[in-house]
């Protein structure tokens, strides 16, 4: 039946897409994005769609490092707390309205303007007053954000962001049209009509749901658009990993950068795929104000009884490495050269430790599961990662005795359920947007909107700031290890593994950068004739 199913998926597929032609390329996008708002959007889908058709005042260059990008140069002040972006000549919009420093200060404010409700508001919260402008203590005049003119952009901060350029590049300090965004502020970036943007692409066309794709073509107003060699970019909504895989084969598909799990080593040894590191942990998350997950003891036993080489030798596959810690390896450390990860060492086991595990159940009141309640474990049905909830419900009832309930949830359902809590357990991930530690660690502070289990612990709270404001690398890299340890410790979301993705490139295409953010950029992409 299942392969009856899988083939049905792949004619229906095949029915509603045309091959490419000779100046688009197609990429297997896999999720329809909840949005593609950038100040609102807090999804690895739809930040890949944003950074297409957007540009910041820096960008990403290919080696994953920040680069002039709308801003040709910049000055900083030697306390390093006032930062001067010029930006370049003629900067337009999609439309061919001129874009200014007024509409990146707009962008900006629209982060942290606490009526957006964006889950990275307190991304911006290193700007003079940012934070008292989300908590409504002054007004947006008194954020320190000034356009003294169309091509200058300032902005104050509230102490030294030694991370500043990266911000720069990320997709929640891009410009916004404030006379487009306030006609409709929940829906202006549902619409090809309204989503006015400034990227080396534009939105075309947008079909929702499974079967759908999103067209991207040229901006020919992108200041850089001579380096823009294709017309177009197809993103196609294929989220069944051996429908994705067929379309492929056929030719209907040119780059993926997922590939069914039991196919990843088949794939790989031929040659077929290649395997590249990502900035990404696979983990889930406990609702840390619920029974009986509200007890740091529960959830470290839930995390010790999961034998995380099992998930990756013989579930997930494709060169994943079971996680030891919660960030991931080839994040940099105290120096360029030393491994945040290497430093920080195992700090959790990699191989069940089920004793361990029984003896805190136990100490916690639910010796062999006795009088445990009834949980449930909700997990995203379009996630391509379906047996590991499976897997887990197993390891838990076997080494702990106690009854998980697995609950599936449609992709953009899940994303709410998840940020409003409403769960004992969930699948998470973080795919870093820059090679920093503190890019995931700083998701668990206390008042953070992406903190789904609503975790909180002064401690690790007062760690995290001071590495927010430390300006001396190798203390700031220190502070952020004891942070990791203290979520060890009390293990508000439980680390299963490192992404590795399995990437597909068709011979007719190159020049498509995979960052190890999970972004795929196809500024640089070319066709082969």
């Amino acid at each position: 039946m299942r392969r009856i199913i899988s083939a049905m998926l792949i004619i229906l597929w095949a029915v509603s897409f045309s091959y490419a032609d000779d100046e688009e390329i197609i990429y297997n996008l896999g999720i329809d994005p909840q949005t593609i708002d950038p100040a609102v959007n807090f999804a690895l889908d739809g930040a890949t769609v944003d950074l297409n058709i957007f540009e910041g005042l820096l960008r990403t260059n290919f080696n994953n490092r920040p680069e002039p990008g709308c801003a040709e140069s910049w000055d900083v002040s030697p306390d390093g707390l006032k930062w001067t972006f010029h930006l370049r000549e003629n900067l337009k919009w999609s439309d061919g309205v001129p874009l200014t420093a007024s509409h990146f200060r707009d962008g900006i404010l629209r982060l942290v303007d606490s009526h957006t409700g964006s889950a990275y508001a307190t991304l911006g919260f290193f700007i003079r007053n940012a934070e008292s402008f989300y908590n409504g203590k002054v007004q947006s005049a008194d954020v320190g954000l000034y356009a003294p003119d169309d091509r200058t952009l300032v902005i104050e901060l509230e102490h030294v962001n030694p991370l500043m350029l990266y911000f720069m590049a990320q997709p929640q300090f891009l410009p916004a049209r404030m006379d487009i965004v306030n006609e409709n502020p929940r829906g202006w970036a549902a619409h090809p009509e309204t989503t006015i943007s400034n990227g080396p692409f534009k939105l075309e066309s947008w079909r929702h749901g499974p079967g759908g794709e999103i067209s991207i073509v040229k901006n020919p107003y992108y200041w850089d658009s001579d380096s823009v060699k294709i017309d177009r970019v197809r993103m196609v909504l294929i989220g069944d990993g051996n429908t994705s895989l067929a379309a492929f084969k056929a030719g209907r598909v040119d780059y993926m950068t997922s590939v069914p799990s039991l196919m990843a080593p088949i794939l790989l040894k031929r040659g077929e795929a290649v395997s590249e590191p990502t900035y990404t942990a696979y983990f889930y998350e406990f609702n840390t104000t619920r029974k009986p997950f509200d007890d740091a003891r529960v959830r470290r036993a839930f995390t010790l009884a999961i034998d995380r080489k099992i998930i990756t030798d013989k579930i997930v596959l494709g060169g994943n490495l079971p996680a030891s810690g919660m960030i991931c390896p080839n994040i940099p450390g105290r120096t360029d050269s030393e491994d945040f990860r290497t430093e920080g060492g195992e700090l959790i086991p990699v191989s069940a430790n089920v004793e361990e595990a029984r003896r805190l159940m136990a100490e916690a009141g639910y010796p062999n599961g006795e009088g445990f309640p009834e949980v449930t474990y909700k997990y995203s049905s379009s996630s391509g990662k379906k047996l590991i909830p499976e897997v887990l419900q197993g390891m838990w009832k076997t080494a702990l005795g106690v009854k998980v309930n697995l609950a599936n949830e449609e992709w953009k359902v899940f994303l709410t359920t998840r940020r409003n809590g409403d769960f004992d357990m969930a699948e998470s991930g973080w795919a870093m947007d820059y090679p920093d530690a503190s890019n995931l660690l700083e998701t668990f502070m206390s008042g953070s909107q992406n903190n789904s289990g609503k975790y909180s612990s002064p401690v690790f709270d007062s760690l995290m700031k001071k590495a927010q404001t430390e300006s001396d690398r190798v203390k700031r890299i220190n502070y952020m290890h004891e942070a990791e340890k203290i979520l060890i410790d009390d293990m508000p979301a439980a680390p299963l593994y490192f992404y590795s993705a399995a990437v597909m490139k068709s011979p007719r295409v190159k020049g498509i950068y995979h960052s190890p953010t999970g972004i795929v950029y196809f500024r640089g992409a070319e066709i082969l004739k």
